[in-house]
């Protein structure tokens, strides 16, 4: 604290200092060490009663600064006694007992004091004397005990004078500005009512005329208006103005206050600008605020009067457009922060100010400089306002703003996450009733739904409408922002409903993008944008209804907002762009073909006016190269195909397109090369958007983004085309190569996560720790669909939200793809991580031959191949894509789920055995004859082993089970069957296998006969106990084998006995979730046991599974070449041959299947996984002895994997 003391006597400093305080008033003084003695001269002013304490200590300085020191001594006396012993106006002798801190050493103090009485009035003046010289303190050094010690002492003037006393206004004013600053400090609005209150006392107190009378009008006109700005009642806002223009004109010409008194009626003016939008008061505002910059004094010149004055001129730049505005505002920002010293309370502010007005110039002309210092200067606004400071809200949520707006220009992910961070902080700050909170929600709301557009989340468009619906209803009608935050919650509707298709969002959207542009002035900057907006809604209403007057409409709209931007802004070719879009669907709809002519024009212009490294490029060259493609459809200008195919080309390859663009432009190019016959071209552009793919299915993202997104894209069924496009320019390695980049996308990007390192160390063992470390951080948290573990956390103890949580992932990923590239430009690791290419594919086939059967919109083809020799292609001309739709559906759609014993004959001879003969004839019979296999019925058992990889429709048909019409043969009597997932699976699963010595295996035997809320299967215990009894005969010990069964059964129980169980027996419910593979379960006692946690086990010991489950194998309709199923989740985890169903089986055929196979299994005692397939395959055989036993009960088994 800084005391008001007078010196009489001048003593060199010392190291000593003497503190004395009444109380919670506390002062200091330097003291002077003697030879024998410390001596100080001083006198102290308190306020106290006789029951307060008077605090007396020695203090010793250990440094050069005073916040380290150490406390020799200290004494009290209550001042009641001391009031007793000094009268007479005298120096007394006092003699107080203490002890030296540092020794305990008992020592008696004496010191002279003399206590000298003082008139209140005069006490009052010293009171508010000190008060205000340490406020001053607290402004220049933001030290909080300096203001709260002017609190005290401005409070204890105003109490000391009485109501008459012509000083009482000037301590209510001056206590006031403490109560003001004090809140502006802390955010308590009882300061800021109590500030309001004394003003106001100060002005009623004072004469008309009095010289103090304007700065007491402006002073209330300051805390009214900062009222207005945390509640929003117009009534403050309006006393503030009339107040401080009261200020101005009681205050003559020529008074240096008078320049404080414009610059404060300007900044009034401009937020009644700000709430009600009348351009006057933004005029009169600047004017006041130039006023003050002429008036002010150049030898002490006030930067917050050129700050003020660039934040006006900010504002009428938005609201005019007028770039000299904008520079003059970017100046007279700088000017403030050249004027003001590091330290200084009012710093970040300015710089925050700058940052504004920086990024509102690189929005305007588009030079990044001006972002990079907008974020820098919103960086510097942040570390220099303390976290408890009320500003801290704004200037993060404008460093989130810039941080956004350099996401969307340069696409880092980073920026984005960190912008959602930031202005959720500002949100987290802010109380309910602040006025500012509505501009943090929408602010919030509008990061969350970029991050939505670039990652496909769901959940952050959920939450942006949630945060901008908040800031709509916050606002006041009437308030200038309405209309924007109306605008920004219709882009997020509409954009809901082409993820969702919900027609309310559609409707909705325009609604409230109709009110946004009713209540925005034709002359507002932002008039055209929020006519653009309403415009792409009423287009995209007119595609789902088919209204022409929507589409009208929609062009109408854009084309007022294409006249209203002048050439040279940066949103001018989204305006060109929108528009021309528009005018295609209506040339679509009505066949004018100058409407084609004008959006080919338009979107041609779009193009030109947008950067190569701009985001929005890659939309703009699709959307001409669409146009282009009608354009040749109409009239055949090969010239015009030519052109479309180059545009859609460059948007796929451009770097700096979002990924789910660059793969929809891909997607483009290839399809409409290849509908034209320009294969090559087809071929580039396949394997593009089968490249993207990881991309677009981030490993960033959550697991249900994930398989959101691949169930929207549909990878495989590119594959397929890619496959039949290599396979008609005759390249049928590439043709496998390129159907495989489209299987099985998640679990491939999983996979990547689990690399084999070994290699890599021997090169570089530092950066391969550092892979494995975040590959092992990433993989932990991989299969949960909601984030649940991420980086040692575990579901238990992760108390972070999913927001904190995702955001730790993205940036996890982003590290893991910069490892990995580094890994790439090592000599040696080129290919790290890249699709394994045919050469090494083909590995994966150690038994027999694969059989692949292709199937697309342009035919259905077989390639055969095995692990030596070529790729042989078997043309199938008599099928098509669409039968082969219509037979598995057939299957899928028709399978009775508990029906009686004649639905289930009625199923079979409808629906699975047409199906079964239409392979058989128009599929099998072509390949068998091409690889010699006889099609006769035969005593011999099958030993020719196919390992059968099916594409798109074919998956749900058991291929194993067709034969011909006659049924005496089938495929199960030609050939061993197994089926494969995808080749670079089979091949790491291979290449990973190794045996188990018998010591160290053990199986785990699961049964459910009565799951609650289940059908009971009462021949699982059977079942069970068969399985066990032959393990026991085979040698094995009761100590290799874990039998759960019944409430023993539970999903943990059953979950760690995975981890240390080379072989499982799985007899229980189990199901495909249709929507979420990731739920897919097994129903356990006590609650299911999904697929995600499967997956995200990593066992190295797993050899075998055999799952008496029904749908255990069977897979997501929508998405076939995933493998979205359990039996996948097994062999991802670890085991590398698995047993599994495609539907529901029989209670009864389950034990029959599961002794059959296990016998053969373990005939010589040992078991061998790779057996599987054969072991199954006998199983049926002697199943199907019994005539009994028809198709659709022995069909569904099948085998995955070795």
């Amino acid at each position: 604290m800084t005391a008001l003391a007078k010196s009489f006597q001048d003593n060199e400093t010392g190291e000593f200092c003497v503190k004395v305080g009444v109380d919670k008033m506390r002062e200091q003084m330097e003291v002077v060490k003697g030879s024998d003695s410390l001596s100080w001269n001083s006198s102290f002013l308190f306020a106290g009663d006789s029951s307060s304490i008077l605090s007396l200590s020695i203090v010793q300085n250990t440094s050069r600064s005073t916040l380290r020191s150490m406390r020799i001594f200290s004494a009290d006396i209550v001042l009641g006694v001391l009031l007793e012993q000094c009268d007479n106006n005298e120096f007394i002798t006092l003699e107080m007992p203490s002890t030296l801190s540092h020794t305990g050493f008992p020592i008696t103090v004496t010191f002279e004091v003399k206590l000298t009485e003082l008139d209140l009035n005069e006490v009052a003046i010293h009171m508010d004397s000190v008060g205000t010289n340490q406020l001053r303190c607290f402004e220049d050094l933001g030290d909080m005990s300096d203001l709260e010690n002017a609190m005290l002492n401005t409070h204890n003037a105003v109490e000391l004078a009485d109501e008459g006393h012509p000083n009482k206004p000037w301590y209510l004013s001056n206590h006031a500005i403490c109560q003001h600053t004090r809140f502006e400090r802390l955010g308590d609005l009882l300061d800021l009512e109590n500030a309001i209150l004394n003003q106001q006392k100060a002005v009623d107190l004072t004469d008309d005329g009095h010289p103090n009378q304007p700065m007491y009008f402006s002073n209330l006109g300051i805390s009214q208006l900062r009222r207005f700005e945390r509640h929003g009642d117009l009534s403050d806002l309006e006393n503030a103005i009339s107040n401080k223009q009261k200020a101005v004109e009681f205050t003559d010409d020529g008074h240096p206050d008078r320049a404080i008194h414009f610059s404060n009626l300007g900044t009034s003016q401009l937020r009644r600008f700000e709430r009600l939008g009348d351009l006057s008061d933004l005029e009169n505002a600047i004017f006041n605020k130039q006023q003050a910059v002429e008036l002010m004094d150049d030898r002490y010149p006030d930067p917050m009067y050129f700050s003020t004055l660039g934040i006006s001129q900010l504002r009428r730049f938005e609201r005019l457009g007028d770039l000299s505005d904008l520079e003059n505002a970017i100046f007279n920002t700088q000017k403030a922060i050249e004027l003001t010293d590091d330290g200084h309370p009012d710093q970040p502010m300015h710089f925050s100010n700058l940052g504004i007005s920086q990024e509102t110039r690189f929005e305007r002309l588009g030079d990044l400089s001006d972002l990079e210092n907008a974020i820098s200067n919103q960086q510097k606004a942040v570390a220099f306002t303390d976290d408890g400071h009320p500003s801290k809200a704004m200037h993060l949520s404008n460093l989130g703003i810039s941080q956004q707006t350099r996401f969307e220009r340069l696409g880092d992910l980073l920026d984005l996450d960190n912008a959602v961070l930031n202005i959720q902080k500002a949100v987290d700050l802010t109380d309910d009733e602040h006025s500012d909170l509505p501009m943090y929600f929408s602010n919030l709301g509008i990061s969350q739904e970029t991050r939505f557009q670039r990652l496909g989340n769901l959940s952050d468009i959920e939450n942006a409408i949630s945060n901008k619906q908040q800031a709509v209803v916050l606002t006041n009608d009437g308030h200038p922002s309405k209309a924007i935050r109306l605008s920004n919650l219709g882009i997020s509707q509409q954009n809901r409903f082409e993820r969702l298709g919900d027609l309310s969002d559609l409707e909705n959207a325009i609604v409230n993008q109709q009110k946004a542009v009713a209540l925005t002035d034709d002359g507002h900057p932002s008039k055209a944008i929020r006519l653009s907006n309403l415009g792409i809604s009423q287009q995209t209403r007119f595609e789902h209804l088919s209204e022409l007057l929507d589409l009208e409409d929609a062009i109408l709209n854009i084309q007022k907002a294409v006249d209203l931007t002048d050439d040279g802004h940066p949103d001018q070719p989204m305006y060109f762009s929108n528009l021309g879009n528009s005018q295609k669907t209506r040339f679509e709809h009505l066949g004018d073909l100058a409407d084609l002519e004008n959006a080919i024009s338009n979107q041609t212009q779009a193009v030109a006016l947008t950067d190569d490294d701009h985001p929005s490029k890659g939309q703009r060259l699709l959307a001409i190269g669409t146009s282009l493609q009608s354009r040749f459809d109409h009239l055949g200008n090969s010239g015009d195909l030519t052109a479309c195919i180059l545009s859609y080309k460059a948007a796929a390859q451009l770097k700096a397109a979002y990924p789910s663009h660059a793969l929809f432009a891909a997607r483009q190019w290839a399809q409409t090369s290849h509908h034209n016959h320009n294969f090559i071209s087809a071929l580039d552009g396949y394997r593009t958007v089968l490249e993207l793919f990881s991309k677009v299915s981030w490993l960033g993202l959550d697991t249900r983004s994930r398989q959101d997104t691949l169930l929207q894209e549909k990878p495989e069924n590119l594959g397929c085309l890619a496959a039949t496009c290599a396979i008609q320019l005759g390249r049928l390695e590439e043709a496998v190569e390129l159907l495989d980049l489209g299987r099985s996308v998640f679990w491939r990007q999983a996979s990547s996560l689990r690399g084999d390192f070994e290699l890599l160390r021997e090169e570089d063992a530092e950066l391969a720790e550092r892979l494995a470390e975040i590959s092992r951080q990433l993989d932990a948290g991989n299969f949960n669909n909601s984030y649940n573990t991420v980086a040692g956390y575990n579901v238990g103890g992760d108390r972070r939200s999913a927001e904190e949580i995702g955001r730790e992932r993205r940036r996890l990923v982003g590290k893991w793809e910069g490892l990995v590239d580094r890994v790439r430009r090592l000599p040696r690791f080129e290919f790290f991580l890249k699709p394994i290419p045919f050469h090494q594919l083909c590995q994966a086939c150690t038994a027999g031959q694969v059989i692949i059967i292709n199937t697309s919109t342009y035919g259905v083809d077989a390639l055969i191949f095995s692990a030596t020799g070529s790729v042989e292609h078997v043309p199938l001309p008599d099928i098509d894509h669409e039968t082969l739709v219509g037979l598995s559906e057939n299957i899928i759609l028709n399978q009775p789920s508990n029906g009686s014993e004649t639905q289930r004959r009625n199923y079979t001879i409808r629906f699975l055995k047409p199906a079964l003969q239409t392979v058989w004839n128009d599929i099998l019979v072509h390949i068998f004859g091409k690889i010699h296999i006889s099609q006769a019925d035969t005593p011999v058992l099958p030993q020719h082993r196919i390992s059968w990889y099916l594409t798109g429709p074919l998956t749900f048909i058991p291929v194993h089970a067709s034969g011909p019409l006659r049924g005496e043969f089938d495929v199960s009597r030609l050939v061993i069957s197994s089926y494969v997932t995808s080749l670079e699976s089979l091949f790491r699963t291979r290449k990973k296998n190794a045996p188990v010595s018998k010591e160290h295996q053990n199986i785990l035997c699961v049964s459910q006969p009565e799951t609650p809320g289940q059908t009971p299967l009462p021949e699982t215990t059977e079942e069970l106990n068969d399985v066990v009894e032959i393990f026991l005969s085979s040698g094995w010990s009761n100590e290799n084998i874990v039998r759960l069964s019944g409430t023993a059964a539970t999903v943990d129980a059953v979950s760690t006995a995975l981890n240390f169980c080379s072989w499982i027996h799985l007899a229980c419910h189990g199901f495909q979730d249709s929507r979420l593979g990731m739920k897919s379960a097994f129903v356990l006692h006590n609650g299911h046991l999904e697929l995600g946690e499967i997956a995200s086990k990593r066992l190295s010991n797993g050899q075998f599974a055999m799952l008496s489950a029904c749908q255990a194998a069977s897979g997501q309709k929508e998405l076939p070449g995933e493998a979205m199923h359990l039996a996948a989740g097994l062999q991802f985890a670890g085991f590398p041959s698995v047993i599994a169903t495609l539907w529901r089986i029989r209670d009864e055929d389950a034990p029959k299947v599961a002794d059959l196979t296990y016998r053969f299994l373990l005939r010589h005692g040992e078991l061998d996984p790779s057996e599987a397939a054969t072991a199954l395959n006998r199983a049926i055989l002697h199943l199907r002895e019994d005539p009994s036993i028809t198709v659709d009960r022995w069909a569904p088994f099948i085998h995955l994997g070795i």
